[in-house]
C-alpha cells in the first residue's frame, strides 16, 4: 500500500477522491438534507390538503365515509380508517379531530388523520411510489453514477499520463544499456512531451559523440602510425649511420615528423574539445577586420616568398564573438589559401558588412580542387593531395567548421581545378 502510494498514480487518485469526491459527497448531502426537509413538507400540505378535499366532498354530497374514500382513492397514498376511540387520543387531538381538523404526526414518512363520519382516517404517502422515495432513490443513483463516472474519467486520465512517464523511463533504462539510438515518439506539447522532446535532443546528441569518438578513435590509430612509424625508422637508421652528415638528416626528418605528431595530437584535441561542447564561448565585441589583418602579417613571410599580390577589400566589421577561436579560423583559412596558391599569384580578400550578414571571402589563384574534393574538404584528417602537403592534419577545415557553428555561422568552399578556391565564411548580424 506504501509503495502504490508513492506511486504518481497513487498519488492522483487520492487526490482525485481528497479534492472532489469528498466535496461532491458533503455538498451533496447538505443539498439532500434540506431538500428533503422541504419536500417532506410538501407532501405534508398536499396530504393536508387531501384530507380537506375528502371532508368536503364528504359534507357537500352527504356521503359514508367508505364511498368518498372510493372516490379520492389514489396509488401514490396509503390510506388507513378506524373507529373513533376518544380514550386513545389526548384532549388537544380529540378537540382538533371533532373541529374538524387534521392531526399532522411524523413517522419515517408525514401522515395526517382527521375524522369522517366517527371513523378516523390516515392519508400517508405509498412507501414505494411516493414523492420523497423517489426524490431520494433518483439522488442516490445520481450521486452513484457521477462517482462512477468519474473515477472512470480520472482512472483513465491517470493511466494516460503515467503509461507516457512509463515510456520515458524505459527510454531511460535503455539509454542506460547502452541503446543510444532510443527515440520517445510524443507529439503532445504539455511538460512530459517537452520532456520527450528534451530526451530525443540528448540521445541524438549521446549518439552524435558516441558516433565521433569511434570515429575519431579509428582515424587517430591510422594517422598516428605514420608519424610514429616515420620517428622509428629514422631513430633506427641514426644508429646505425655513423656519418654526421647522415645523422643531421636523420635528426632533421626526426624533428619534422615530432613536430607533426605534435601539430596532430593538438589539433585532435581541440577538435574533440569542439565537439563535445568542451570549449565554452567567451564572447566579446571584437574587431573583425583587425582579426584578419593580424592573420595576415602571420603569414608574410610565406606570401612574401611566393611573390604574392594581396587583393584587399575590407569594411571596419565589429561583431560578437570568441577572439581565440575566431582567430583559429581566418589562421587556417589564409594557411591554405597561401599553401596552395601559385606563385606570384594574387590573394584576394574580402570583408563586408549588410543589414543582416557579416561576410569574410577569401580566394586564391592555385590549384583547385575537383567536385569530390570540395565535397571531402570537411572530412576529418582528409587531405587533397597528401604527397605534396604532409605538415599538415587534415583537421584545420573541420575546426574552422566547428567554430564557425560554434557562432551561428556558416562557410563553405567553392572551388575549380587550376583556377582557385573561395572560402567564404558568412555570420548572422546581432542586433546591438
Amino acid at each position: 500500500m506504501k509503495r502504490f502510494i508513492s506511486t504518481i498514480y497513487g498519488r492522483f487518485l487520492m487526490i482525485f477522491f481528497g479534492l472532489l469526491l469528498i466535496p461532491i459527497l458533503l455538498t451533496f448531502t447538505i443539498f439532500l438534507t434540506f431538500q428533503f426537509n422541504t419536500l417532506k413538507t410538501q407532501v405534508e400540505e398536499m396530504l393536508v390538503e387531501r384530507a380537506g378535499s375528502i371532508q368536503k366532498a364528504s359534507q357537500e354530497y352527504n356521503l359514508a365515509s367508505e364511498a368518498v374514500l372510493d372516490l379520492f382513492e389514489d396509488t401514490t397514498l396509503n390510506v388507513q380508517s378506524i373507529r373513533y376511540d376518544r380514550t386513545e387520543w389526548s384532549v388537544e387531538e380529540r378537540a382538533k379531530l371533532e373541529r374538524g381538523e387534521t392531526i399532522s404526526q411524523t413517522d419515517r414518512l408525514p401522515q395526517v388523520a382527521f375524522l369522517l363520519d366517527e371513523t378516523v382516517v390516515t392519508l400517508s404517502p405509498n412507501a414505494e411510489e411516493n414523492p420523497i422515495s423517489i426524490f431520494r432513490d433518483v439522488s442516490l443513483q445520481t450521486l452513484f453514477l457521477t462517482a462512477l463516472i468519474s473515477s472512470g474519467l480520472i482512472l483513465f486520465a491517470v493511466r494516460l499520463m503515467t503509461r507516457r512517464i512509463d515510456r520515458v523511463t524505459d527510454a531511460v533504462n535503455r539509454v542506460t544499456t547502452g541503446d543510444l539510438s532510443v527515440r520517445i515518439h510524443d507529439v503532445s506539447t504539455d511538460e512530459i512531451g517537452t520532456l520527450a522532446k528534451q530526451f530525443n535532443k540528448m540521445t541524438e546528441t549521446l549518439e552524435t559523440n558516441e558516433t565521433k569518438n569511434e570515429e575519431l578513435a579509428s582515424v587517430m590509430a591510422h594517422e598516428f602510425k605514420t608519424p610514429v612509424a616515420s620517428i622509428l625508422g629514422y631513430a633506427t637508421l641514426l644508429k646505425r649511420d655513423g656519418t654526421s652528415e647522415k645523422q643531421i638528416e636523420y635528426a632533421m626528418k626526426i624533428e619534422r615528423e615530432g613536430k607533426r605528431l605534435s601539430r596532430l595530437s593538438q589539433d585532435v584535441l581541440r577538435l574533440a574539445k569542439l565537439d563535445h561542447t568542451i570549449v565554452g564561448l567567451h564572447a566579446t565585441e571584437l574587431s573583425l577586420s583587425e582579426q584578419v589583418r593580424e592573420a595576415i602579417l602571420s603569414l608574410d613571410s610565406e606570401m612574401t616568398r611566393k611573390r604574392m599580390n594581396l587583393d584587399l577589400t575590407m569594411d571596419e566589421v565589429v561583431m560578437k564573438g570568441d577572439a581565440s577561436l575566431l582567430q583559429q579560423v581566418w589562421t587556417n583559412l589564409l594557411k591554405n589559401a597561401v599553401e596552395y596558391a601559385y606563385e606570384e599569384s594574387t590573394l584576394h580578400l574580402l570583408v563586408k558588412e549588410d543589414t543582416t550578414h557579416i561576410t569574410c571571402e577569401i580566394r586564391d589563384e592555385g590549384e583547385g580542387m575537383t567536385p569530390d574534393q570540395v565535397d571531402r574538404a570537411f572530412d576529418r584528417f582528409y587531405q587533397a593531395d597528401t604527397s605534396r602537403h604532409r605538415n599538415g592534419s587534415g583537421l584545420g577545415l573541420a575546426i574552422a567548421r566547428q567554430i564557425v557553428q560554434l557562432h551561428g555561422g556558416e562557410i563553405t568552399l567553392a572551388s575549380e581545378k587550376q583556377i582557385g578556391t573561395t572560402a567564404r565564411v558568412v555570420f548572422p548580424k546581432e542586433d546591438r
